[in-house]
């Protein structure tokens, strides 16, 4: 014989106690914790507070016998924020939370959310939300980029069909920039004054093979061809720092190794220096018209 104490109620074995508790209205069993509680209340309550359940605040539901997890429940039965995995009942409501809460790198026209505020504004930088506006001047090219910084890395990166480098780039910049207001004259390479002027280069032989790969001896990267290893030596991530944002113009004075680099930092406004954009424009219009010269691209 066994006694149920809240029922004051005799039963023949423990199976028939066992079976009481849970059939009873006087009982509130909680089978994975093995506690009885007192009322409809209580337990619902436990289910709540305890970690070892499950608990859809927002269905009001217990989801401990779904066999999915409760971030799981929220993301295929709720709108749950991609910034704080904060759910809600309803989609409006998420995305005005998303605006509101995390409007620093939140894009609501896309639905989307970026990890800092560099990547969102990255992302409204881009083709997605920007049209192309700036075409390559240059005969032959018809190509058009969403901004003048893409405009210049276009010319520096090779690809332009007149057959711009960032060489000629850089000296162009220097014959229009006659008093050093964005680059650095020590530093930009004088060469000679012909309309194709030799450019000094650095590239690696078969003695950069280190028994695995290739290997930069400046910053001891690693390459799987030679041909990646000279590409690297031949991009500006060794070059000397040849332009800087012109304090006397709002400027921070930070300095740079590409035009394009420097262009992209006039853009952003991270300083006064976006007053300077004008003139900038006008330095651009002289790149690309000694570009035209140099290259035949009329």
């Amino acid at each position: 014989m066994t006694y149920c104490d809240r029922c004051t109620r005799w039963f023949d074995s423990n199976e028939a106690l066992w079976q009481h508790e849970r059939t009873s209205s006087y009982h509130h069993f909680c089978d994975a914790c093995d506690r009885d509680f007192v009322s409809a209340a209580a337990l619902l309550q436990h289910y709540k507070k305890s970690s070892r359940h499950s608990f859809c605040m927002l269905c009001d539901e217990l989801i401990d016998d779904l066999g999915i997890s409760l971030s799981w429940h929220y993301e295929v039965s709720h709108y749950k924020c991609s910034g704080c995995n904060v759910p809600f009942r309803f989609e409006i409501d998420m995305l005005r939370h998303c605006r509101e809460v995390h409007c620093d790198r939140w894009c609501a026209p896309c639905k989307r959310m970026f990890q800092n505020e560099n990547n969102l504004r990255q992302h409204l930088d881009s083709a997605i939300h920007r049209p192309a506006d700036f075409a390559c001047p240059m005969k032959g090219c018809g190509r058009s980029f969403i901004s003048t910084a893409a405009l210049v890395l276009h010319f520096e990166s090779g690809t332009c069909a007149s057959g711009m480098t960032r060489e000629m780039v850089d000296r162009l910049v220097k014959k229009y920039d006659k008093h050093g207001v964005i680059t650095d004259p020590s530093r930009l390479i004088q060469g000679p004054s012909s309309s194709s002027p030799q450019v000094t280069r650095t590239w690696a032989t078969e003695r950069a093979w280190n028994g695995v790969a290739y290997e930069c001896y400046l910053c001891h990267r690693t390459f799987k061809s030679l041909t990646a290893l000279n590409a690297h030596l031949g991009s500006p991530v060794h070059g000397d720092k040849l332009y800087h944002c012109p304090k006397d113009v709002g400027g921070c004075g930070i300095k740079f190794r590409t035009l394009s680099a420097f262009c992209q930092h006039v853009e952003h406004g991270k300083c006064g220096v976006h007053r300077f954009a004008g003139q900038l424009r006008n330095v651009i219009d002289g790149v690309a018209k000694g570009g035209r010269l140099l290259t035949g691209s009329y």
